[in-house]
């Protein structure tokens, strides 16, 4: 309880208080889903820079994991994996069934990123307007297709290939939230299907994968795996998402900037 207690004093020194924003005046919903261990740095982010300026949007972080500290559990436990996916999508289902004309965002950060894509998969198509995975500590060849169905308008994937330690040494160590022994998507980006006309391509064209590079690092994103959780960063190139713009630093990316598209 201590440290939650003390990162809600430091971000409220740093930013001031966070904006409340009451549930009939939302203009959307942001389900935040932190990585292991209860460090809620990305969430804690969130909720101090999307301010009323921003559209009144309502952010909602998730607690899926075990506590604080417990990282290996968090990251280990696949049938707690299975309960919160539910448990969001759930949610989301509510919140559409509550107020129809209001957009729903998934986010999810490292090994949240494996909840919010199983919570895709738990829902139908079109359900959410976007999510955006942030450093996913999921296996570069998961299957993303299912879950790129229940998204409108697009799955927003940063990724780097200086997260070497976690998402690279510490997933071959420790296996990816899917449980596969593999550097992460997180550092060298989704893979799509092997053929461009195959079963399950099609829903590939809502995947957008931005790579880091030096530029970004103005905004505190230094490559690492805590650069994302930088609340400059969030401001800069993710609150633009959730409130349905394109940040303007992104419009030069491909759409795809992970592992090569295969050629015809």
């Amino acid at each position: 309880m201590i440290y939650p207690k003390l990162l809600s004093f430091l971000f409220r020194c740093r930013y001031g208080e966070v904006p409340e924003v009451a549930e009939g005046d939302a203009s959307g919903l942001v389900l935040v889903a932190g990585g292991v261990g209860g460090a809620r740095l990305c969430e804690m982010g969130l909720r101090h820079v999307v301010g009323r300026g921003d559209g009144a949007l309502l952010v909602r972080p998730v607690s899926w994991g075990h506590g604080f500290g417990r990282w290996h559990a968090d990251l280990t436990d696949v049938a707690n994996h299975r309960a919160q996916a539910v448990a969001i999508a759930a949610q989301v289902v509510a919140w559409r069934d509550r107020y129809p004309g209001t957009p729903v965002t998934l986010v999810g950060k490292s090994g949240g990123c494996g909840i919010v894509v199983k919570a895709l998969e738990e829902l139908p198509d079109d359900s959410v307007g976007g999510a955006v995975l942030l450093a996913p500590a999921v296996s570069p060849g998961y299957d993303l297709s299912r879950a790129l169905r229940a998204v409108r308008g697009e799955m927003v994937v940063f990724w780097s290939p200086l997260d070497a330690v976690v998402l690279g040494a510490g997933t071959c160590l420790f296996k990816t939230t899917d449980r596969v022994r593999s550097v992460s998507a997180g550092m060298v980006g989704f893979r799509p299907p092997a053929s461009p006309d195959g079963p399950g391509r099609s829903p590939y064209n809502r995947l957008r994968q931005v790579r880091w590079g030096p530029g970004t690092a103005a905004s505190g994103h230094l490559g690492g795996h805590v650069g994302p959780d930088n609340p400059a960063f969030l401001r800069k190139y993710v609150v633009p998402l959730l409130i349905g713009a394109t940040a303007p630093e992104m419009l030069n990316f491909p759409r795809d900037q992970g592992h090569p598209m295969p050629r015809r």
